[in-house]
Parts: C-alpha cells; structure tokens; sequence
C-alpha cells in the first residue's frame, strides 16, 4: 500500500495545477492528484480542508496551500462553480 502524504487538488485546464504537478514529479514527491474535471464528487474533501475557490491546492499534512508559484484558477474559470 502506497502512503500519499501530499494531497493536490487540480483540475483539467488550469495551467497552475499542471505546473504543480510537473515539479513534484520532477522533484519525486509522491503525491495523490484529485482532479477535480474528473472526480467532482470529491469537492467535499476540498471543501474539508478549504472554503477558497482557487486550484492548485494543496495539502501537506495539517498545512494547506492555494496556488502554485504565486498563480492559481478560479473555480469559475474552470468550470467548477456549480459543484
């Protein structure tokens, strides 16, 4: 069983979670991606850890993140508003 001690939230289209990603990989952080596009009903384990409406975010045991190199998307911008 693999431990993920790095949540990141993401979703499809927002350059800033690609981003994100890309470093972490780069730097082999192991960490588990919820995208957003395509598990929307995880919204409520973002909303568990963050009532901001911006991705990235990302969560590193008790701390939590919004962001990626000063830049982050709406959820409007995503088309992630109504969930």
């Amino acid at each position: 069983m693999v431990l993920y001690r790095v949540l990141v939230f993401t979703a499809d289209g927002c350059p800033h979670s690609a981003a994100l990603c890309d470093d972490l990989r780069r730097r082999n952080v192991r960490f588990l991606e919820i995208n957003l596009s395509r598990e929307p009903h995880r919204m409520s384990e973002l909303r568990a850890h963050s009532w901001e409406h911006r991705l990235p975010v990302i969560v590193d045991h008790e701390r939590v993140s919004i962001g990626f190199r000063g830049g982050s998307s709406t959820f409007a911008e995503l088309g992630l508003e109504d969930l």
